[in-house]
């Protein structure tokens, strides 16, 4: 009897093994889909973008970033001689709110969507702090968008953005499409407001620039730079202008 019950337990035991492993090449397969897709999606835009005469900074070229949270970040030197170039960076991404959720004066742009920063934290090298301009607000919006704005690299340890984009505005990564404002479940606020706001003011605690001497501070615009190109028709300048923000 009582081998029979051990018995019993190792085939339970295994079934779950086997049940477990195949909920797990499931969801490494979708989850590969849906990488394979949304950088899909992000490439197509900024082919179309590059082809305006837009000069876009390459997230391979972020990606090449070193370090982690405790170390500090190692940049590329091609991306080092660009921020010392002091020209004015644009960035094709995905939005994700950090604790602001409507009317939003910054948020994270990163080269795939995710849900929530805190359920699922990207690799530090993927993601850019965005600041919009000085009295200028937006939406987090599901599709790609394009950023334009000053390039800060943030030297030390204990930097929880390892690049920044300030001064920027942004326009739909599709030219001529319209804009959707993405959907935030109330459990992700409630832990953005609590996380996020904390996370936020480490950073800005931390400070870290690099000094003047090493990068020469990001420069609103650049003559010799074209600009985006505006918006095709009223439709998509509508989509650059975030609706109303719903009651809190």
């Amino acid at each position: 009897m009582r081998r029979r019950v051990v018995r019993d337990l190792g085939t339970i035991a295994g079934i779950a093994v086997i049940l477990a492993g195949v909920v797990g090449l499931n969801i490494y397969y979708r989850l590969g889909g849906l990488q394979a897709k949304f950088t899909a999606i992000r490439k197509n835009a900024e082919i179309a973008t590059a082809k305006q005469g837009v000069d876009l900074l390459d997230w391979e070229l972020l990606q090449k970033t070193k370090g982690s949270l405790r170390s500090g970040p190692t940049f590329d030197k091609d991306l080092i001689a660009r921020a010392k170039e002091g020209r004015t960076a644009n960035l094709m991404g995905f939005m994700t709110p950090i604790d602001q959720f409507r009317d939003v004066s910054h948020f994270m742009l990163l080269p795939m969507p995710i849900e929530c920063y805190f359920c699922r934290m990207p690799p530090m090298r993927d993601v850019m702090l965005v600041r919009m301009a000085e009295g200028e607000v937006t939406n987090i919006m599901e599709e790609p968008v394009l950023v334009t704005g000053g390039l800060n690299l943030h030297e030390g340890p204990k930097q929880k953005f390892f690049y920044s984009m300030t001064n920027s505005g942004l326009r739909a990564g599709d030219t001529g499409k319209k804009l959707t404002v993405k959907s935030i479940n109330e459990e992700h606020r409630q832990q953005g407001y609590k996380e996020g706001s904390k996370l936020m003011q480490e950073q800005d605690a931390a400070g870290g620039a690099a000094p003047d001497g090493e990068l020469l501070p990001a420069i609103e615009e650049d003559a010799s730079v074209p600009a985006p190109a505006p918006p095709a028709d009223a439709t998509a300048a509508e989509s650059a202008t975030p609706p109303p923000a719903p009651a809190q």
